[in-house]
């Protein structure tokens, strides 16, 4: 190249895109609060070889809407940066006191909040295109760590009277999204009340070692729950408070703390992988198909035509016949394509139950047996027709790791369909111990990726052999 062609300068947006992560990290940042408060200021900061800082500021809302913003400064020089610092230390006297934090936390806090956030349809703030590139990559070499998002598993806004819009914007979200009751709005003026109750709900808690208290549990559980199908008809609100008791009774009576030791760490084994962004992968889209050159509008078309099969709010006759139709149709369309036959399936399962599929799930899975979800929902309807010859060896030979060597990283429904499975397994195997473990594990790190319906079944699963200890109790004792 001539010395009058001299290669042009970066700007220092596109050299953060291209070469901020060759850059080493440096000190990180964080206010003293961020858990008590459920909102994250942190700075990252990557060090260049003159010396010089190159920082990226997020604000994160653990609590519901992830990063709401985010800014980068370049290049500057190190008194510059301990100014900018010293500055926001005086700035945030009253709420926002900063203090050094490691990268591994930092990370799992911004991309943990994304996650949850996106889970309820929010995304990150516009500038996060350009400050992401100032984190490491969110690849399964930073250890995952577990931090609460969310409050009690639900999303929570805290209003803020300087910003109307965004309150106005994120109610009606919520409440399309989520419906009324399953999600925390409030003010700022009314978030200390709001806190303190909760606070005071906690320490007013029933105490259910108290003989008495024990007794009139068990007494009422057994005259409830011997037809739970009757009272999911006729009033699913006390049924829903049968299961709370059971989960009770399920914890603190029939599950030994060496028992669920065991299950914690086995669960913690089972699930020693990360879930990536995306709802299908390419293995479930196109199973061993060479990919297509219209792969982008096959992978549109199949998510769409999922979310019409997981939308509870649409389990009508009418709806599955529709979704049947439309999955029929893109079956024919695509014949090659595994997905469309694995969507038809979804909606036939709405239709008729997974159990009444055995016959036809085992000519898929016996078609095509390395295709995960034909394997997965046979496993299923096999288990629900045949519990007692189950055993967890169906689980273990089935684990996703085995099923897809040498990969780390899961897609949604990959991992949605092995939770499935388990819990299925664990349910009508009597693995009581396992079980909770596993909707406790799903409830702290993957938070609305199940639907309700299929959780309360879940834990519907466990009423027979909870009444079986109840009755066998209440002989003994009453």
């Amino acid at each position: 190249m001539s010395k009058h062609h001299k290669q042009p300068l970066l700007t220092p947006e596109k050299y953060i895109r291209t070469r901020a992560r060759i850059l080493p990290i440096g000190a990180c940042y964080i206010n003293d609060n961020w858990k008590d408060s459920g909102f994250a200021m942190i700075i990252v900061t990557r060090q260049h070889i003159n010396g010089n800082i190159t920082h990226g500021a997020y604000m994160v809302d653990l609590y519901c809407l992830g990063v709401k913003d985010s800014f980068w400064n370049f290049n500057q020089h190190p008194q510059e940066f301990r100014e900018l610092l010293e500055k926001q230390q005086r700035a945030n006297d009253f709420g926002l006191r900063i203090r050094t934090v490691d990268y591994q936390v930092a990370h799992n806090i911004i991309y943990g909040a994304i996650e949850f956030a996106e889970e309820f349809g929010f995304y990150p703030h516009k500038s996060f295109e350009v400050t992401r590139y100032i984190l490491e990559e969110d690849t399964d070499h930073i250890q995952l760590m577990d931090i609460e998002f969310g409050f009690k598993g639900k999303p929570l806004y805290i209003s803020s009277p300087e910003n109307p819009g965004e309150k106005n914007r994120v109610f009606a979200h919520l409440e399309k999204r989520l419906g009324t009751g399953n999600y925390h709005f409030i003010t700022e003026v009314e978030a200390d009340e709001f806190f303190e109750r909760e606070e005071e709900d906690k320490s007013d808690a029933v105490d259910y070692h108290d003989p008495e208290v024990k007794k009139n549990l068990i007494l009422s559980f057994i005259a409830t729950a011997e037809s739970p199908g009757k009272f999911m008809k006729r009033n699913p609100e006390k049924l829903v408070e049968i299961m709370e008791n059971a989960e009770i009774i399920c914890s603190e009576y029939m599950i030994t703390e060496e028992e669920s030791g065991k299950a914690s760490a086995t669960i913690k084994e089972l699930f020693d992988f990360r879930i990536s962004e995306e709802l299908f992968s390419r293995e479930i889209l196109f199973g061993k198909t060479v990919l297509p050159a219209i792969s982008k509008e096959i992978r549109r078309q199949a998510e769409r035509l999922y979310h019409m099969a997981s939308d509870e709010q649409l389990f009508t006759d009418k709806h599955i016949k529709e979704g049947l139709d439309e999955a029929e149709r893109m079956m024919q369309q695509y014949p090659d394509i595994p997905v469309f036959q694995y969507l038809y399936l979804k909606f036939m399962e709405l239709k008729t139950g997974i159990s009444a599929l055995l016959p036809e799930l085992k000519e898929f899975a016996d078609r095509d047996p390395d295709y995960q979800p034909f394997a997965y929902m046979y496993a299923m309807s096999f288990i629900t027709n045949k519990p007692v010859d189950t055993s967890r060896r169906i689980s273990d030979s089935l684990h996703l790791k085995n099923f897809f060597p040498g990969r780390n990283s899961f897609c949604r429904e990959e991992v949605l369909l092995y939770m499935q499975m388990l819990i299925l397994d664990y349910g009508l195997s009597g693995e009581l111990a396992m079980l909770e473990e596993m909707l406790s594990y799903m409830e702290r790190h993957y938070p609305g990726l199940m639907r309700e319906d299929q959780i309360f079944q879940a834990k519907i699963s466990k009423i027979p052999y909870v009444l079986e200890w109840c009755a066998k109790w209440a002989k003994e004792n009453v």
